[in-house]
């Protein structure tokens, strides 16, 4: 199983289905799944929209783009309501109680709203497609980083929600206890309710009050899945990759990344270095001007003009100023990794990756 995390607009999408196709051109059962609201996986691979779940790509898209697949590439986006419907439609211990979680006002509202909550149905969803042995190479697409950050904290962030010590002040019902026994409750929590009760009513307290009481049965059940997913992401069959680019604040935000990383246990095993510039041929830092000059006249012949061979020769000196800047930077960034953390450069493209053919491309440029 791949995880792919970064900063946005990295090219983190791509790198992860050409993760997928690369595994479905040897011969894996292949599944990319994203987490993006945007339609950036569908565009990677060529096609208009996904599936939610995930639904494996034609094989005659495949051959029409040139590839030989020897196994299959599925694809899929996970959207956030109908996965949690769908989780509790799974884990409820019965009918009765799943109508009744499924119909409550709150439950509409928190699933939809809960900080983290996309981030942890996502890793539900993934727990759960690596559970059925569909597939032998999982490929997951995170949002950009600071939802990355919600997507690694998730689980341990339900578990806290879902803590027995505060689910019972819910678990009765609001209208029965009243207001005398908050009196007893610390400051905080009493602050909490009034602002509750303020913006929302007693009727939606009654809901929230109804919701818990329906989720009771099912706590345990999610946090010993919480427990499972957290083993999950830091076992040796999850591989967090990161994808950054050489500019300097997408390298500072990797940075903060790997380090929650590793604060968590999360085993990062490789970082992709997206969108780079290479040193021109026959480039340096800081190229002569003559002799780039007698270079362009013997390449263009002596009649050039001097303002354009001047241009040329300034846009030559910048190429070759920027891959030494980036350079420096992706030296001092993989200073700072582990040394077991495989890292691969990825150039920059002319054109945006967009079909499987190109995609496939940057699936030969990951793995020579």
């Amino acid at each position: 199983m791949i995880v792919c995390v970064g900063s946005g607009g990295v090219g983190k999408t791509t790198t992860a289905a050409a993760l997928a196709l690369k595994g479905a051109l040897e011969g894996r059962r292949a599944m990319v799944l994203t987490i993006d609201p945007a339609k950036r996986l569908a565009q990677s691979l060529g096609l208009e929209t996904l599936r939610s779940g995930g639904e494996e790509i034609d094989r005659e898209l495949l051959e029409r783009a040139g590839l030989v697949v020897r196994g299959t590439l599925s694809a899929g986006v996970l959207e956030q309501q109908s996965a949690w419907d769908e989780f509790i439609d799974r884990h409820a211990p019965s009918a009765e109680i799943r109508d009744a979680i499924l119909s409550n006002e709150f439950y509409r509202h928190l699933s939809s709203s809960f900080a983290g909550s996309a981030e942890y149905m996502a890793i539900e969803e993934l727990c759960r497609i690596h559970e059925s042995g569909e597939y032998d190479l999982i490929v997951l697409d995170t949002p950009p980083t600071g939802h990355a950050l919600d997507f690694l904290e998730a689980p341990q962030r339900l578990e806290n929600f879902l803590d027995r010590s505060v689910v019972g002040w819910f678990v009765r019902p609001y209208a029965a206890v009243g207001w005398s026994a908050w009196k007893t409750t610390s400051r905080s929590v009493r602050f909490l309710f009034q602002r509750i009760e303020q913006a929302t009513g007693i009727e939606s307290l009654r809901q929230i009050s109804d919701f818990f009481v329906a989720m009771e049965r099912l706590f345990d059940g999610i946090n010993e899945r919480g427990r499972k997913v957290r083993a999950l992401l830091r076992s040796e069959a999850t591989a967090f990759v990161l994808v950054a680019g050489p500019e300097e604040q997408v390298l500072g935000e990797s940075d903060v990344l790997t380090t929650k990383m590793h604060e968590l246990g999360m085993p990062l095993k490789g970082v992709v270095m997206n969108r780079v510039h290479p040193m021109p041929e026959g480039g340096e830092a800081e190229p002569e001007r003559d002799r780039v000059l007698a270079v362009i006249e013997r390449l263009c012949g002596p009649e050039i003009d001097a303002r354009a061979a001047g241009w040329l020769a300034g846009v030559y000196e910048d190429a070759c100023r920027i891959a030494r800047a980036e350079e420096i930077r992706r030296e001092a960034f993989e200073a700072g990794l582990d040394s077991n953390v495989a890292t691969v450069t990825v150039p920059e493209f002319e054109a945006d990756v967009h079909d499987l053919r190109s995609l496939a491309e940057v699936a030969r440029r990951l793995t020579e």
